[in-house]
């Protein structure tokens, strides 16, 4: 009776550890998984923000034609709304000019207007930021044009 208790006891301690392992593998496991889906949804959330601000933006005719051109452009906060934009300027001619930037809403009323300095040598390619009022929200459906002031 002694030797049946020991054994069953040392089998059920057997047992018991590899199921803990097991156990501790599947946690693991679903950790990992847990990590993994967190990180895709962080991902995807932060793609999102950059999609929602994908903003409309129009350069016109004259400054095109002195060889100023647009990259990528990002709509900032600085007073908790966003009203400043970051817009990168690609030059392929030497241009030194005021800018005018004006802010439409989807109905196509304006909202906003600023101006900057932009100087750039040819084969230059650098940001400026175009702070508008505090009032002024840029939103997705925002349209902006850049001319000559």
């Amino acid at each position: 009776m002694k030797y049946y208790f020991f054994i069953s006891l040392l089998s059920a301690s057997f047992l018991f550890s590899c199921s803990s392992d097991a156990v501790k593998e599947k946690i693991n496991s679903a950790g990992d998984l847990a990590g993994q889906t967190v990180g895709e949804f962080s991902k995807g959330l932060g793609n999102g923000v950059t999609k929602a601000f994908d903003v409309n933006i129009t350069l016109s005719p004259p400054l095109l034609a002195r060889g100023l051109k647009m990259g990528k452009n990002t709509v900032n906060s600085e007073t908790g709304t966003d009203n400043v934009l970051n817009a990168y300027f690609i030059f392929e001619k030497d241009f030194s000019e005021t800018l005018v930037s004006k802010v439409f809403d989807a109905k196509g009323q304006e909202m906003g207007r600023t101006t900057a300095v932009v100087e750039g040598k040819r084969g230059e390619a650098k940001f400026v930021d175009f702070s508008f009022d505090q009032h002024t929200n840029i939103d997705s459906d925002s349209k902006i044009t850049i001319e000559i002031n």
